[in-house]
């Protein structure tokens, strides 16, 4: 399987999300890659009022995202806020070619999402080409446990989105690297982070998109501050 990490930038207007989205599949399709993987909260944006959010063009950007999926055979792992019954939710949606919308909920919230997210409540593990795949949320790295129940599968997919001050975001890079270096080592899987880059209403994220093999060694990482696509081969 071939894969794509994006570090991208968030707007706080979703249809400009969407069509970043956009363009980064139609690129993969050039590239011949079989899966994307974006940030927490991409779809969305991250530091935004959830409570505010417009849920029909989240419905709107889901069914777009869907069809290209569809239409170029690319399946696609997209963080976004989610208003699937009356809570809201950080989400993962899992979205496969032809195929129903599959959701992973944030587990571990930080004081940030408590304003907004239910906490969930399980993890998510699902195939994609024949491959076994599993997907947590940013703070959910933290949780051993919760890495552990994908010792099964192949690859394990973090969605990020590390916003902070200035001062802070240089302090925790190195922490919000070596993580996934411990889970990948600890569980003998991939492990590959998507993380945000840029500012966003007044907090910044450095960008710390990763991709780690099963031995501990990193074989992808993306550059600071920089829009990037990692791309590897499983």
């Amino acid at each position: 399987m071939r894969i794509g990490i994006i570090q991208m930038r968030l707007t706080s207007e979703i249809n400009k999300n969407v069509l970043k989205i956009l363009n980064h599949i139609r690129y993969a399709h050039k590239s011949k890659l079989d899966l994307l993987c974006f940030p927490e909260c991409a779809l969305s944006g991250y530091i935004v009022d959830h409570h505010k959010v417009r849920w029909e063009q989240i419905r709107d950007g889901i069914e777009k995202l869907q069809r290209a999926s569809n239409s170029y055979g690319i399946s696609l792992v997209v963080g976004s806020s989610w208003h699937p019954d009356n809570r809201i939710y950080n989400s993962a949606l899992i979205i496969r070619p032809n195929s129903s919308l599959l959701t992973y909920y944030k587990n571990s919230l930080t004081e940030y999402d408590k304003k907004y997210f239910t906490k969930g409540k399980s993890t998510l593990a699902f195939d994609i080409n024949g491959v076994k795949c599993g997907v947590l949320i940013c703070r959910d790295q933290n949780n051993p446990l919760l890495a552990m129940n994908y010792r099964h599968t192949k690859i394990l997919f973090y969605l990020s989105s590390h916003y902070y001050s200035k001062e802070e975001a240089e302090e925790k890079e190195r922490k919000n690297k070596a993580l996934p270096i411990v889970r990948a080592l600890e569980n003998g899987i991939y492990v590959a982070k998507a993380d945000a880059v840029g500012k966003q209403n007044g907090l910044v994220s450095l960008g710390t998109s990763i991709v780690v093999n099963p031995q501990g060694y990193v074989i992808a990482e993306a550059k600071k501050r920089k829009e990037e696509m990692l791309k590897f081969h499983l």
